[in-house]
């Protein structure tokens, strides 16, 4: 005779477990980011073909110590290569963000700051090469690059005017990459917050643990800032009326007296 089959109603989950799988099945992820991402795409696709290259590729910084990693590029990015991280200061791209100016190379191989290591990862022969530092408003968020020539080398080198031109698409590519990053951090920020809010007891367990998260995020410092001002801005929000009123009169201030700062540097040329 058969043994029936083990009643899993008979030893349920508690109540823990059941909002842990409930916040492990939680995922907010990509609801921004992917379209950002597809912007920044096809607005390289777009420079490609502007500046008359065989691929370009956009790299942006990898935390706060001068480091820079692939985004994406016009022939794809492998996983290798997503996982590539260039040195501070490694290679033209790295040179091109520390120094904050454009870079025209004929051929890399006669230049000795080129780093090889991802032309070894991806198989692709890089020779020649125009890349131009990206920026947000005053902050460096990246390197955008263009690489060799439609067709078979020898290559002829890139012109001032295709220079001009890829900086022209540096700018839009740049705000692109900022708003990228911001809301690729909301929503982890979003994702960590509800996951702790159905595993955490109290509310100040789930500010601090937020705090902690944001704290330990690789993402460049000036974005953790600002995370950093919008959640102790919440809990101000949150803590009654009184509160709510001083805060928005202490923001009012603050743009005030930064509007008058702008205003005064803008009277000296800066």
């Amino acid at each position: 005779m058969s043994e029936n089959p083990p009643d899993s109603s008979a030893n349920p989950k508690s109540f823990a477990e059941q909002l842990g799988d409930v916040a492990s099945s939680i995922d907010v992820s990509n609801s921004l980011t992917v379209s950002l991402l597809r912007a920044i795409d096809d607005l390289l696709q777009t420079a490609n073909k502007a500046v008359n290259s065989a691929a370009a590729s956009v790299l942006v910084r990898d935390g706060d110590v001068g480091g820079l990693r692939f985004l994406t590029a016009t022939n794809g990015v492998t996983e290798e290569l997503l996982a590539l991280r260039l040195p501070p200061g490694a290679g033209i791209a790295g040179l091109v963000f520390s120094t904050q100016q454009p870079m025209a190379v004929a051929d890399v191989a006669q230049e000795g700051s080129f780093w090889s290591e991802a032309d070894k990862r991806s198989g692709f022969k890089t020779v020649t090469l125009l890349a131009t530092p990206l920026r947000a408003e005053n902050e460096l968020v990246g390197v955008l690059e263009f690489v060799n020539r439609p067709g078979d080398p020898p290559y002829p080198p890139f012109t001032p005017a295709e220079m001009d031109r890829g900086a022209r698409f540096a700018e839009p590519i740049a705000q692109l990459i900022d708003a990228y990053e911001i809301a690729q951090l909301v929503e982890s920020l979003f994702n960590f917050s509800i996951r702790s809010s159905l595993t955490t007891k109290s509310y100040a367990q789930r500010q601090e643990a937020e705090r902690e998260w944001l704290a330990s995020n690789s993402t460049a410092g000036a974005h953790r800032d600002l995370l950093t001002i919008w959640l102790s801005l919440r809990d101000i929000l949150n803590s009654g009326d009184a509160e709510r009123k001083l805060c928005l009169e202490l923001l009012e201030s603050v743009e005030r007296f930064a509007q008058s700062r702008n205003s005064g540097m803008g009277q000296f040329g800066f």
